[in-house]
C-alpha cells in the first residue's frame, strides 16, 4: 500500500525476550559432535536436509513441509504494479533470487494482476501467465518458493492505482474525484463503487459477471501451477475494500455480515476455480483491509470449507501500541478455524528501529513472515544487483537474521537480538498433531553469513548438530526421549 504503509511503520523498540536454557551442551559449529546418527557433512547431504519438502500444507495454525516440520518462514514481496506488470520485466533475476536464498529470504509473494492475466474481456494472456511461471521456476532454482498473489490497490488503474484493468471497472454515475491514494477508499465514490460492483457480481456490458472473470483467471492460474515443485499457494485477494458500505467495519468485532455476504461466496467461487484444475495447493483468504490496521478483526471461515487453507494478513497500523490486536485476532481466527497463519505484508520502511521492534513481535508471536518489499525497501532498482550502492543497507541489515526455517517438532519460543547476534530457540520434540517424524528428520536454522562473517557457536541440548562446520543452514536431530530442544546461535570462530 506504498505511502500508507510507510507512514504507519513508527519507531519505537521492542526488547526481544530472552531465553533460558535447561540443561546445555555447548558445542562449537566449527567442531564435531559425536551422534548415533548419520551425519549430514556433504554440500549435496545438507541441502537436500536444509530445504522444505513440497507440498507445503499444514497442521492447525502450523505450516507444515511433506516431512511435517513446522515451516517458520521469512521472505519478501515482489509485485510489479506498472506494464507489463511481471517482475523480469523490470530485472528481476537469478542475481536478486541467488542473493535472497544467501540471506535467509526463502519465500517471495509474487504478485498476479489482472491487467498482466485478462487485459481483454474474456481472454486469458498465457504469455503473461508463462512469464509469472519463468521467474517462480528461477526462484524455485535457488530454493525460494513461491506464494502467488492475485494483487490490486485501489481497485485498478481507471480509478485507483493498479489491479483490475478499465473493463472490469464499473462505477455507474459514481464521480471519480482522483482524490488519491490512500484516501480514495474513504472518500472517492468511484473506487467504493468499482468494489461494491465486484461484490454484486454485476455484469460487465455485453458479457457476464466480474467474479466471473475473476474466477477464470485464477483457473488460468491453476492449470499453470497445479503441479508447481516451488508454489505454496494462492493469496486469493490483496486487501479487499468492503465497498460503499465499509463503516460497519471500523468496529472491533468487524464486519461479520460483510463477511458472510461478500468475501465467502467470492472465496468459495475462487476455491472451486483452483481446486477444478487438480490444483491441491494451500489457499490463503484475507480479511478485509481494516483488519490490518488493528481495528477490526475477522468472522470469514475458512475459504470454501477447503481444509487446505490459510489467513494471509497483513500489519498496518495507525500506532505500534495497535500491532500486537493484529496477531491477537490472526490467532484467535486459527483457533476458531483450525486454518495456518502467514503474515504476508508489514514493514514498508526502511527505519531500523520499526523493522526490529516489528521482527520480534512476529517471531515471538511464531508466525512466519513476508516483508514489504523487496523492489521498493530493499533495492533502489531492480535493472541492478542487490550489492554495493542498489541496496538499502538500513533495511537489509535489520532484516537479515538466523532463524529456525523447519523445526522437527512444535516452536515453544524464537527471538534473536540483533546488538549481540543471539539467536535463541526453543520447541517441543512432539510433532503437530501427533504422531513420529521419520528417523533422520532434521530441523534446519537459517545462517546467514552476513550476520557471522567470522562464524558462529552453537550451544544446544535436547538434539545434535548434524551440519558442517558454520553451514549456512545449522542442521539438528532430535535425541530420543528428548521432550524440548533448546538451541542458541551466537558469534564464534570456524578457525
Amino acid at each position: 500500500m506504498g505511502t500508507l504503509k510507510s507512514r504507519l511503520a513508527t519507531k519505537s523498540a521492542l526488547v526481544a525476550r530472552a531465553l533460558t536454557l535447561a540443561v546445555v551442551l555447548s558445542l562449537c559449529a566449527c567442531g564435531t559432535s559425536v551422534t548415533t546418527a548419520t551425519p549430514a557433512r556433504s554440500p549435496a547431504q545438507e541441502s537436500s536436509n536444509a530445504q522444505p519438502v513440497m507440498p507445503i500444507g499444514h497442521v492447525g495454525r502450523w505450516l507444515t513441509d511433506a516431512k511435517g516440520r513446522v515451516l517458520l518462514v521469512h521472505g519478501v514481496n515482489m509485485v510489479a504494479k506498472h506494464a507489463p506488470y511481471y517482475p523480469a520485466a523490470f530485472g528481476f533475476s537469478s542475481t536478486d533470487a541467488s542473493w535472497l536464498a544467501a540471506n535467509g529470504f526463502k519465500i517471495v509473494r509474487l504478485g498476479v494482476l489482472a491487467t498482466g492475466i485478462m487485459p481483454t474481456r474474456g481472454t486469458i494472456n498465457q504469455s503473461y501467465i508463462n512469464h509469472i511461471a519463468s521467474t517462480v521456476n528461477m526462484l524455485g532454482a535457488h530454493g525460494v518458493l513461491t506464494l502467488l498473489d492475485f494483487h490490486q490497490d485501489g481497485w485498478g488503474p481507471a480509478v485507483g492505482s493498479d489491479g483490475f484493468p478499465a473493463w472490469m471497472t464499473l462505477t455507474g454515475s459514481a464521480v471519480n474525484n482522483h482524490v488519491g491514494f490512500p484516501l480514495y477508499y474513504v472518500q472517492d465514490p468511484a473506487v467504493q463503487q468499482a468494489f461494491q460492483s465486484f461484490w454484486n457480481n454485476a455484469k460487465v456490458p455485453g458479457g457476464l459477471g466480474l467474479q466471473v472473470y475473476y474466477a477464470q483467471m485464477l483457473s488460468a492460474l491453476a492449470k499453470t501451477f497445479a503441479h508447481s515443485p516451488y508454489v505454496v499457494g494462492y493469496d486469493l485477494f490483496n486487501e479487499p475494500w468492503p465497498g460503499t458500505t465499509w463503516q460497519p467495519c471500523i468496529t472491533s468485532s468487524g464486519c461479520p455480515q460483510l463477511d458472510a455476504k461478500e468475501l465467502a461466496p467470492l472465496y468459495a467461487r475462487a476455491v472451486k476455480a483452483i481446486r477444478s484444475q487438480g490444483d491441491h495447493h494451500l489457499i490463503f483468504e484475507e480479511p478485509f483491509v481494516l483488519f490490518n490496521f488493528g481495528i477490526s478483526g475477522a468472522d470469514i471461515s475458512l475459504p470454501g470449507n477447503d481444509p487446505n487453507s490459510a489467513l494471509s494478513f497483513h500489519m498496518y497500523t495507525s500506532s505500534p501500541a495497535r500491532e500486537p490486536d493484529v496477531l491477537a485476532n490472526a490467532e484467535a481466527w486459527a483457533h476458531r478455524t483450525g486454518g495456518a497463519l502467514l503474515n504476508t505484508e508489514w514493514g514498508a520502511t526502511s527505519d531500523p528501529a520499526a523493522i526490529l521492534r516489528q521482527t520480534n513481535e512476529l517471531d515471538s508471536a511464531l508466525l512466519p513472515w513476508i516483508f514489504w518489499s523487496f523492489n521498493s525497501w530493499m533495492v533502489h532498482s531492480l535493472a541492478l544487483p542487490p550489492s554495493g550502492s542498489n541496496l538499502i543497507n538500513s533495511t537489509v541489515s535489520a532484516l537479515v537474521q538466523p532463524y529456525p526455517l523447519l523445526v522437527t517438532g512444535t516452536p515453544k519460543s524464537f527471538s534473536y537480538n540483533s546488538s549481540t547476534r543471539v539467536m535463541s530457540a526453543t520447541w517441543s520434540t512432539q510433532r503437530p498433531g501427533g504422531g513420529r517424524y521419520s528417523h533422520n528428520t532434521l530441523s534446519s536454522i537459517v545462517v546467514p553469513s552476513a550476520v557471522y562473517p567470522d562464524g558462529y557457536r552453537v550451544t544446544v541440548s535436547g538434539a545434535k548438530v548434524m551440519s558442517r562446520p558454520c553451514a549456512p543452514n545449522l542442521l539438528l536431530a532430535n535425541v530420543r526421549d528428548a521432550a524440548t530442544v533448546s538451541v542458541k546461535v551466537s558469534p564464534g570462530s570456524c578457525s
